[in-house]
């Protein structure tokens, strides 16, 4: 087993023997073989145990057989004990859930404030079948199918390829004392369940099971690779990003018989699961109008529907809100925006037609200058929307029925800023100015503004 661990390390690059691991370690066979062979096979190891206080005396027992394990080869030695009842309680998960998620969480810990390169669990191929199987029972996609990775992050599986039958023949050979989890004998787990009762029968039909699940897994990681290349061929077209914000094109998805499998590994990364997914998807591909406006939320982001496009929103975003001006700057920064800012005279203007620029009279400016975002009641006379009645005289207009007459997003109208002089508003940034500060044949100087990269 030795020769194989070793193959199997080096292939993945999981470690080498001057790396420093962290080895979690139960006190169970699987963990105390990894320990056993690691250690003798000269790893750098140290040992970290995990009281989740379940079993009572047992659990107790466990903590000391590990810690006396790592004595008895000078290795370091962490321990810690969870309340994991009350945790289970306060996060409302499921006893497993919780041991699982106190258990990374410190194990990482001590990960980072020790130095070790990685941590080391003791997954091995029953595992692995018993995690597909639960995946397939759950409704898994490609990379469910692939099972637990050899490597995530700073997390290693050496074990991966060795069946149990095999771990506990080792044990036996090596007289390698272990504790015995008695839960481990009981129903009361879906993995447990698994093991007991659905495996069993699957090995009757396939006596070489755990041959063609480590054969099915290699397929399915290669599957994955191709299914990664191509998602990432796919994003080109239909996916972009500007300060922090996403943008999915709708078109594309709502044409390709693929559609919501794509939109799935398109926002999988933001937290979004395949209900709100699914609902996505129906609303954009629905006759009609019906998603425009709609929007989901996840933990981490926002969606908000357009009629051509998904836009996604980190909601923990900062930004300034206000912003006053006592004087002319050479430039602004208002969040994202950078303005430069120039006075000449009427006579050296050379003006450009484009949301970017804006030109005023400099002599009907006040100051301060605010800049904000839109509110309930705004309104401008919005530069060359003449009224019906009369021509080449602008109307006045509320900024909501100027964005609805646009069509600008909802995502527009929230990250579109405001200049104002005083109480006027002067300039929808990037968009259009007021006819009131419009440069005409009786302006002398000119306020000239250019939206510039930042």
């Amino acid at each position: 087993m030795e020769a194989h661990l070793q193959s199997y390390i080096q292939s993945h690059r999981l470690c080498n023997s001057g790396t420093p691991v962290l080895l979690a370690c139960s006190g169970g066979v699987d963990s105390m073989v990894l320990a056993t062979l690691l250690h003798g096979m000269d790893y750098k190891i140290a040992i970290a145990h995990c009281n989740f206080q379940l079993r009572g005396a047992d659990s107790d027992a466990d903590e000391e057989f590990v810690r006396a394990f790592a004595a008895s080869r000078n290795l370091p030695f962490f321990t810690v004990r969870f309340d994991t009842l009350a945790f289970k309680k306060e996060k409302q998960l499921s006893t497993q859930m919780a041991a699982r998620e106190l258990r990374y969480q410190w194990l990482e810990e001590i990960r980072k404030n020790n130095g070790y390169h990685a941590i080391a669990t003791a997954h091995h191929l029953d595992d692995q079948l018993e995690t597909i199987l639960l995946n397939i029972s759950k409704g898994t996609g490609l990379r469910g199918l692939s099972g637990m990775a050899p490597r995530n992050g700073y997390l290693i599986r050496p074990m991966l390829t060795v069946n149990k039958k095999d771990i506990l023949q080792f044990a036996a050979e090596r007289n390698i004392a272990f504790r015995e989890d008695s839960s481990n004998a009981t129903d009361d787990y879906q993995r447990n369940l698994i093991r007991h009762q659905v495996v069993p029968p699957l090995q009757q039909i396939n006596p070489s099971l755990h041959a063609t699940i480590s054969d099915f897994i290699s397929r399915m990681h290669d599957y994955q690779q191709l299914t990664d290349a191509q998602i990432q061929l796919t994003r080109k077209k239909c996916f972009s990003e500007k300060d922090g914000i996403a943008e999915i094109k709708t078109g594309y998805l709502r044409v390709h018989p693929a559609g919501q499998t794509i939109l799935f590994h398109l926002l999988e990364s933001y937290g979004f699961n395949k209900d709100h997914i699914a609902r996505i998807y129906r609303l954009f591909t629905e006759p009609g109008d019906t998603a425009s406006g709609q929007q989901f939320f996840s933990d981490s982001h926002r969606i908000v529907m357009d009629r051509k496009s998904l836009f996604i929103v980190p909601k923990d975003t900062v930004r300034d809100n206000y912003k006053v001006i006592e004087q002319l700057p050479d430039q602004i920064i208002f969040n994202n925006y950078k303005i430069q800012c120039s006075v000449l005279p009427v006579h050296e203007l050379n003006m450009k037609q484009s949301g970017r620029y804006a030109y005023f009279d400099a002599d009907k400016i006040r100051f301060p200058l605010s800049i904000r975002y839109a509110a309930e009641g705004d309104y401008f006379y919005p530069l060359g929307l003449s009224k019906p009645k009369t021509p080449g005289k602008a109307g006045k207009k509320k900024l909501s029925k100027y964005f609805k007459d646009q069509k600008l997003s909802l995502i527009e109208k929230e990250n579109t800023p405001l200049l104002f002089s005083g109480e006027h508003l002067i300039w929808l940034i990037g968009h259009r100015t007021d006819d009131r500060f419009k440069v005409t044949e009786k302006t002398i100087r000119v306020l000239k503004m250019l939206v510039a990269d930042r």
